[in-house]
């Protein structure tokens, strides 16, 4: 019985060593089916000469000289070059194929980019004087509903990358400059405006947020976002004579290692600014539209919703409590679009209806409120003894207080108020607005 057992035991690992093998073999084969004839693998690309730039990989950053290179760009070079795939070789005069030749260099190899076929479904290609016929597979940036013409855009856009002049091609994100910039946390000061904190590795901000209000989902993704937006029109060279007004700064940190940017204004008659590392001697003049994180405080960063999302609930028909004075009104919200009401006694006003529950469940561009505030003791019992709209629904009790320009949502369940900037002097949010 022992015996037995042992040789099943046996016979199911080589079953399984077999199944294992083979499926490994599969996944190989099938890999090697999208590299199988390609020229060269986009990571062993190291050099590229073209166009009289010679451009170079170091810790995977592209420079020509000292200059440094677009990230995007030379990506895009790359990956066309390492996307190339021989459908077969020439024999014949390389004067035939190639009268529009554009020739370029590969990791010190010649190569030259020839003319489209007859078909324009590939292209002639030379790698060391060796003549063939190519394609590019993979996606193009440009669409097109003409399948014949994927070939031809595919080529178009690799001769384009490789007919880029210097100019074109020079970096101008801010932080592709710091490859190893500090990210645990960012000091965000600006002036006229308190100082705060993000803590990127653990999505907080300090100050907190107020209670009943929480941090972005995604914290250190959203202030990246912006950070990739910040745009330079060139380096230029450092000098304390660029300093004429700070605007504010940047101050990146993780443990004991600091980058701090500060931004300058060019002078009184100027919209220009320059961003400045004094620390690495460093000055960059900028393009003003993309400096939006200098400028953006930290409410910014606090996910301004009325009803807070672990408060929220997903509903098919909610019940909710319209309260005003001596009115009330029992009404069902069906959750279509746009939303649809049933209620008795009393007629809904669809379209301003529709209006105020934007704002209870921050729809469209009330996807947040402008800002938010604490509810003070004094405030609670001032909105209380007026004549306001109340409205309950999720457990949550908000009143709804119009001011000049302003809708103020006030949830009293958790303390805070939400602040709507509003022009429409004919919505006044009150309970004959919406039900008459």
């Amino acid at each position: 019985m022992k015996k037995n057992l042992g040789l099943l035991g046996v016979l199911v690992v080589l079953l399984l060593g077999t199944y294992i093998f083979h499926e490994k073999k599969l996944e190989k084969s099938f890999l090697d089916s999208f590299t199988k004839d390609r020229l060269i693998a986009q990571d062993d690309i190291k050099k590229l000469v073209f166009m009289g730039i010679s451009a170079e990989k170091k810790d995977g950053q592209w420079f020509a000289g000292d200059l440094l290179l677009s990230h995007n760009k030379m990506k895009v070079i790359e990956l066309k070059i390492s996307q190339v795939k021989k459908l077969k070789d020439i024999e014949g005069d390389e004067a035939n194929y190639f009268t529009q030749k554009l020739p370029f260099e590969v990791n010190g190899e010649k190569w030259a980019l020839g003319d489209m076929t007859l078909d324009k479904q590939g292209f002639y290609i030379s790698r060391n004087h060796k003549i063939m016929i190519a394609t590019i597979e993979g996606e193009n940036a440009e669409l097109t509903d003409d399948p014949k013409k994927l070939s031809m855009l595919k080529y178009d856009e690799l001769r384009a990358g490789l007919t880029a002049e210097i100019g074109e091609l020079v970096e101008n994100q801010l932080f592709r400059y710091y490859p190893k910039l500090p990210n645990d946390s960012v000091t965000i000061e600006t002036d006229g405006r308190p100082a705060y904190e993000l803590d990127l590795k653990n999505d907080k901000t300090l100050p907190p947020p107020i209670g009943g209000i929480s941090v972005h989902d995604k914290l250190a993704d959203k202030f990246r976002s912006l950070l990739t937006q910040i745009t330079i029109k060139k380096e230029v060279p450092f000098d304390e004579n660029l300093k004429f007004s700070k605007v504010g700064q940047l101050i990146f940190a993780e443990g004991s290692k600091k980058v701090k940017w500060e931004l300058w204004l060019k002078g009184d008659n100027s919209a220009d600014s320059y961003v400045v590392d004094n620390e690495k001697k460093k000055a960059f003049l900028m393009i003003g539209g993309t400096l939006k994180v200098f400028f953006i405080q930290v409410q910014d960063y606090w996910d301004k919703k009325v009803i807070p999302p672990s408060e929220f609930e997903n509903f098919t028909r909610l019940i909710a409590t319209f309260t005003q004075g001596s009115k009330t009104a029992q009404v069902t919200i069906l959750n279509r679009e746009p939303l649809a009401f049933e209620t008795q006694g009393f007629k809904v006003d669809d379209f301003k209806m529709n209006i105020l529950l934007q704002y209870v469940f921050n729809l469209s561009e009330k996807d947040q409120a402008d800002r938010v505030s604490p509810l003070s003791k004094s405030e609670r019992k001032e909105v209380l003894s007026g004549n306001h709209l109340r409205l309950d629904l999720m457990d949550q009790e908000l009143l709804f207080w119009r001011k000049q320009q302003e809708l103020i949502v006030v949830n009293l369940t958790q303390g805070f108020k939400a602040h709507f900037l509003i022009a429409d002097e004919s919505f006044r949010a009150t309970f004959e607005d919406v039900l008459k």
